[in-house]
């Protein structure tokens, strides 16, 4: 009988030993939702466990269909792991890290938008490469390693800067900054997308060479200035002939990037205004000792005109030199000047007169009365002798 409680020891201590969870300390759940009452055997289709509901890692997609020992490779469940890559082997050589679900997800490990996909990474596809082949940029694309890749232009054009001959970039030491000239949304290459807004490349700068402005090989502090380019035109040109004419070397004052032919000087903002005949006459007729101090009196380009005028005869009549007094800029004929203005109106015999009949070479001063023109005629009428 003293043997008997060492017997009943040993029997619970099988009991406990038997009663321990294959299934590791932390699983809790109630053996009847997979087992049966009668025995421990597991049959699928009555499986009460929800893995979605009750666990960290829901079965969706590919995931529902794979058979259990594929991720629990022993029965203690919780050390399955849930990291994809504890599964799935890196086909991509660990080159885009480890987190699959960035591209795939459980459905399929298909890719289906791939760009957009490069919308969110570190350099969004616009333009032409949208459109471009992977391989073109990722050289180890056949074996899906897409190594880190430079995300400049040069990284991968440095080749197209070498071998462009027109212009030479290397020679004409261009900036390797690539979006400096060209477009990232452009489709090509072309001279359309190149981007010359700090300097319109307009009207008759709309030029195929760049070579006509950049002749030293750099391209940078270029003088936007016309005369900087243009001085040998200014020299150059003879009808008129500017450097002889002392034409302002500010090209623009005159011409538009249109055309040298387009001259469009505005005359208005000299002190002299160009209205009547003075709007269609050549430059030259009065500028013919330059562009700068010419007198804007109009005797002085009109002197000829004043002493070949005969009726009346200027000269001999003393007729003042300021010709605006008398003309407008319109013509000479008909003369602006009206005598009734001068207090002494020309009625009578005194209107078809010539003015040298008064005027004795002179316009000023003369005396009103009569007597100081009719003088002789006065002496020579006996009636009016005392």
């Amino acid at each position: 009988m003293r043997r008997m409680p060492f017997i009943i020891l040993l029997l619970l201590a099988a009991v406990n030993l038997l009663a321990q969870s294959p299934h590791g300390d932390k699983f809790e759940q109630d053996c009847s939702k997979c087992h049966q009452t009668d025995d421990w055997k597991v049959i699928p289709q009555k499986i009460e466990f929800d893995h979605n509901e009750e666990t960290n890692f829901k079965l969706i997609g590919q995931h529902k269909i794979i058979d259990c020992r594929s991720c629990h490779s022993n029965l203690v469940f919780s050390e399955a792991p849930t990291e994809c890559f504890s599964c799935h082997k890196d086909i991509h050589q660990n080159s885009v890290g480890m987190d699959c679900s960035r591209c795939h997800s459980p459905e399929t490990w298909i890719v289906k938008e791939i760009n957009q996909f490069h919308q969110n990474s570190r350099f969004p596809l616009i333009g032409a490469h949208i459109k471009a082949d992977c391989i073109q940029c990722h050289s180890s694309f056949s074996n899906l390693n897409f190594e880190p890749l430079g995300i400049t232009c040069f990284d991968c054009h440095s080749k197209h800067y070498y071998a462009t001959s027109a212009p030479n970039h290397a020679a004409a030491n261009f900036s390797t900054e690539c979006q400096d000239c060209h477009s990232i949304t452009g489709e090509m290459w072309a001279a359309e997308n190149f981007n010359h807004d700090f300097f319109p490349l307009v009207g008759g700068h709309k030029i195929q060479n760049c070579f006509s402005c950049h002749q030293q090989g750099n391209y940078k502090s270029l003088s936007t200035d016309c005369y900087s380019c243009h001085k040998q035109d200014y020299e150059l040109i003879k009808d008129p002939d500017h450097l002889a004419s002392g034409f302002p070397t500010n090209c623009i004052q005159c011409h538009s990037i249109q055309g040298w032919s387009h001259v469009s000087f505005d005359h208005n903002i000299t002190a002299f205004q160009l209205t009547g005949a003075h709007v269609n006459i050549n430059c030259g007729s009065c500028h013919s000792q330059g562009f700068t101090g010419t007198p804007s009196n109009c005797y002085a380009c009109h002197q000829n005109t004043y002493n070949t005028a005969a009726n009346p005869n200027h000269s001999t009549a003393g007729i003042s030199t300021e010709c605006q007094s008398c003309h407008n800029t319109s013509a000479w004929v008909p003369s602006g000047f009206s005598h009734t203005s001068t207090g002494f109106e020309l009625i009578g015999k005194h209107s078809p007169l010539d003015c040298s009949s008064c005027h004795k070479g002179t316009t000023t001063g003369l005396n009103q009365a009569c007597i100081s023109c009719h003088q002789t005629d006065y002496n020579g009428a006996g009636n009016h002798v005392a």
